[in-house]
């Protein structure tokens, strides 16, 4: 099995509190993996450090095979590690079409990447409300319209692994069913990562799924 995403003997936390230990986890390439538990388990935490913005205290994540344990979040990003973070993170003052539009800054880096128009379009095409508000303001979408955002945009550097982060919370049941079948017609273009206490969620898209506890995955 070709790997995307390893994490070998991975330790992280805040400073001297450890919220997880010894994280051994393996990603195939075209692999969707959920991770289930309660709050406070860890799970974010793990996010972040396999994202790059908290510090890991000990072992690797490799992407790809290469070690990626000692680059900042945005190299990560670049390489094509894409987070969509818990509370989505959109910018609240910029249109849909002007928060879509950041990730032009990563086209330097990406020779591979095609067009930011063809980009666009498939954005729109998976998320045909967000194309009705192209115009209108991040801040005044609703939650489920934000979290469209949020996945559009980090769809829009075409990961290698894509990483979300309780996507399913405070949204309406219609529009978790909606999520659920985007993210599937997705499935074997990359690979993904979600963190999850909806364990139905998890079910319907995961191809495995791990448990958390108290900062150890089972």
């Amino acid at each position: 099995m070709t790997l995307a995403l390893a994490a070998e003997g991975l330790h992280g936390g805040y400073g001297r509190l450890a919220v997880f230990r010894d994280l051994n986890l393996r990603l195939g390439a075209r692999q969707t993996v959920g991770v289930l538990g309660p709050n406070g388990a860890g799970k974010t935490t793990i996010l972040k450090t396999l994202a790059g913005a908290l510090p890991s205290n000990k072992g690797r994540v490799l992407l790809d095979g290469k070690d990626i344990t000692g680059l900042p979040s945005f190299r990560r990003a670049r390489a094509g590690l894409s987070l969509v973070p818990e509370g989505r993170h959109i910018l609240g003052t910029l249109s849909v079409l002007d928060n879509l539009g950041l990730t032009r800054s990563i086209e330097a880096h990406r020779p591979d990447l095609e067009s930011f128009e063809t980009r666009l379009a498939e954005a729109f095409r998976l998320f045909p409300r967000l194309k009705e508000r192209r115009a209108q303001l991040g801040g005044s979408l609703s939650g489920g319209e934000q979290q469209m955002l949020a996945i559009a945009r980090a769809l829009m550097i075409r990961p290698r692994v894509l990483m979300l982060d309780e996507p399913t919370q405070g949204l309406a049941p219609i529009v978790v069913q909606q999520l659920v079948e985007t993210l599937r017609s997705l499935k074997g273009r990359f690979a993904m990562i979600v963190v999850e206490q909806d364990q139905a969620f998890l079910e319907g898209l995961s191809d495995r799924i791990h448990h958390i506890h108290s900062g150890v995955l089972t």
